[in-house]
């Protein structure tokens, strides 16, 4: 699982092909992606990795802003609470 730190490291790759090996031809057009940090990654552990930290993150973000509509909705009462009253 990939934090906001190392999606940052993702950024400076090495995208590098296998040489080409006929007892193996799985290997051989299998892309890889090796980190800053030395991990190597195929191109679909990457983009797994990606979306589950892109989800994380706009999860996180969706429940900041629903914690911040809230504290408007409570805001929006007290406005119209306190204008009635100055009636």
């Amino acid at each position: 699982m990939m934090g906001r730190k190392e999606m940052g490291r993702l950024k400076k790759q090495q995208v590098e092909e296998e040489p080409c090996n006929a007892n193996n031809l799985d290997a051989a057009i299998t892309t890889t992606i090796t980190t800053n940090d030395g991990r190597v990654l195929t191109i679909s552990q990457f983009i797994s990795s990606f979306d589950e930290a892109a989800k994380r993150r706009l999860e996180i973000m969706n429940q900041k802003l629903r914690g911040m509509e809230m504290q408007m909705e409570a805001l929006e009462a007290e406005m119209i609470k306190a204008d009635n009253s100055s009636d």
